[in-house]
């Protein structure tokens, strides 16, 4: 009898500890101070370098920049692409060199579609040739298996002389040529848009329609022919304002993993398709969601998803992740930062990618996932405040 007790007392104790454990530091480095760095894009290629393209705003120019980690010589490298130029998205192709698209700064007659990559000894920068007037607010980018990029956009307006506008579009280069396509022409539909490409090359894409009448979460499967789109989460489900700062992941089974933001009560929310349904979830609350942010999502080698989001009216960055069947938060940084967090997994590592808005920078943040797994008994609302190093960086180009 006392040795069964003694067994249940150390058993609680494990737990216990198990339960209190926290995941490592963050080791947070301020990779550019020359302007505060909008619309982070991040990944990690194979080898362990980090790729950041972002949005410097400097006085009233918007720079597009490149940051490089590199992961032997320990430090980042950065460089100016273009100028004019906004919400910028990043991906790397086969042989892990960047690839980058962007809008144009701002809604005027005029603004493009751009499309930019390195090529091994040089950017080439070009205008996607499109019918479209103008091109506004989020693109996203994503290559196929032969390196083919696809980018999604907002078409603020159409061909000049229609009536056609803001709605969601696709263009796909084919090999020879773009091909646009509509997705969705609903009135204000995908302003906020995220694309991810699965394993067997095949087209996932979140957006959000914003019309005041009809706001809501959705989705589109390209079929090999046409775009198939669904909503997900509208007034019409939800009673409430839900979509922005959208992002998307797939996982090894080629499911979609979406994390948006509720407007009308200030949230991070979670949907995933389980085979042929989908779950809604509530990740955290937010003191305030902010415009026009973009949230961050990645799945590890597991598939347990990692959310990052920044809320703007405590000023600070987060990060949560599924532990079981409860979602435990983190805070990475505060103190004004965090707009549009950009995540990407590397070799046991969480890497995140987030403007400094109080003091204009670029900053990125990084910890072992090691801990993660056994905060079983954590709260859903669990935090961790973790300090790190500080470092500078100089230009580089890739190699």
């Amino acid at each position: 009898m006392a040795r069964s007790k003694l067994i249940l007392v150390l058993t609680t104790v494990m737990l216990s500890s198990a339960a209190l454990a926290a995941p490592p530091a963050w080791q947070v480095e301020v990779v550019d101070p020359s302007g505060t760095a909008l619309y982070t894009s991040l990944r990690i290629d194979n080898v362990g370098n980090a790729h950041v393209a972002y949005v410097a705003e400097r006085g009233d120019q918007e720079l597009l920049r490149y940051a490089f980690w590199d992961h032997l010589l320990k430090r980042w490298f950065t460089t100016d692409i273009a100028k004019g130029v906004s919400f910028s998205s990043l991906t790397l192709d086969s042989k892990q060199r960047p690839h980058i698209s962007w809008a144009d700064y701002g809604t005027g007659e005029g603004a493009k579609l751009r499309y930019a990559f390195w090529d091994g000894k040089a950017w080439k920068v070009t205008a996607v040739d499109l019918n479209s007037e103008t091109i506004a607010y989020y693109t996203s980018i994503v290559l196929d298996a032969q390196d083919r990029p696809s980018i999604s956009f907002y078409e603020y307006r159409g061909a000049r002389g229609t009536e056609t506008s803001v709605r969601m579009r696709v263009v796909m280069w084919n090999g020879k040529a773009w091909e646009v396509r509509t997705v969705d022409s609903a009135n204000q539909s995908g302003k906020f848009n995220a694309l991810a490409i699965d394993g067997n090359s095949r087209l996932h894409l979140a957006y959000a329609n914003v019309n005041a009448m009809t706001a809501g979460m959705r989705y589109a499967f390209w079929n090999g022919t046409k775009w198939v789109a669904e909503i997900i989460e509208d007034q019409n489900v939800a009673n409430e304002s839900v979509g922005y700062s959208t992002f998307i992941a797939v996982d090894s089974k080629g499911n979609p993993h979406i994390v948006y933001a509720n407007e009308s009560n200030p949230s991070v929310k979670y949907a995933f398709r389980d085979g042929t349904q989908w779950k809604i979830e509530t990740v955290d609350t937010l003191t305030k969601v902010a415009y026009p942010d973009r949230f961050g999502i990645v799945l590890s080698e597991e598939d347990v998803p990692y959310v990052g989001y920044y809320d703007a009216g405590a000023g600070s960055v987060k990060i949560a992740w599924r532990s079981g069947s409860r979602w435990v938060t983190q805070i990475v940084d505060q103190g004004g930062v965090g707009f549009t967090p950009s995540l990407g997994i590397h070799n046991g590592e969480i890497w995140v990618a987030y403007a400094d808005i109080s003091n204009g920078a670029l900053k990125v943040a990084h910890r072992g996932l090691s801990g993660d797994s056994i905060e079983i008994g954590a709260p859903l609302s669990d935090t961790h405040e973790e300090a790190g190093a500080i470092d500078n960086a100089g230009p580089h180009q890739p190699e």
